[in-house]
């Protein structure tokens, strides 16, 4: 009898086992694509302080030479790697963009766009989530615009809507929408 109890307290039967282990599985799957919307904000949140920075020195340099830059090169916080009008936040081996941001200056505008990028492609199918963000020089306001239904949420949520009604938002404090842009 006492041999009994004993072997009755120290193990789990095998059903107990599996039940714990569906309940972290479940829990799990629940917890997943939380934790990647988190890394995806992160990830905006590193490529809007970019276009930041990038907006900011091109306010300088229209204050020196009245036009803003076409190219890193002629802004005075140019990224380590930059070569033209565009650069990779993230670099594979091959010098293209890995897991990370295009970030573009417009020839002649007056903005800088950030994609995102997985091996140099802002539309691989690898790519979760697809967005693009957008900040005119001359605003304090970033848009985002979502290209496949994750980046479209990723958008609504960084943009603080609920139910979306173009593809575009904007961060400017009052939740608005932004216009459709023409090629969309």
């Amino acid at each position: 009898m006492k041999n009994a109890n004993i072997s009755r307290l120290g193990g789990f039967t095998l059903i107990e086992l599996l039940v714990v282990v569906l309940i972290i599985g479940i829990l799990a799957a629940m917890a997943m694509p939380q934790y990647f919307k988190a890394v995806e904000r992160s990830r905006m949140a590193e490529a809007i302080t970019l276009m930041d920075s990038v907006v900011k020195a091109q306010r300088r340099k229209l204050m020196q030479t009245n036009r803003y830059a076409d190219d890193f090169r002629g802004l005075d916080v140019s990224p380590k790697g930059a070569r033209s009008n565009y650069y990779f936040t993230k670099r594979d081996p091959s010098g293209r963009g890995g897991n990370g941001f295009i970030i573009s200056l417009t020839y002649g505008g007056s903005s800088v766009t950030a994609s995102r990028t997985f091996n140099g492609s802002s539309s691989s199918s690898s790519l979760q989530y697809q967005y693009q963000l957008k900040r005119d020089y001359q605003s304090d306001y970033t848009s985002c615009w979502g290209i496949n239904q994750a980046g479209k949420e990723l958008c609504m949520d960084f943009c603080g809507i609920d139910t979306p009604a173009w593809s575009w938002c904007c961060n400017d404090g009052t939740r608005a929408m932004c216009p459709v842009p023409a090629d969309n």
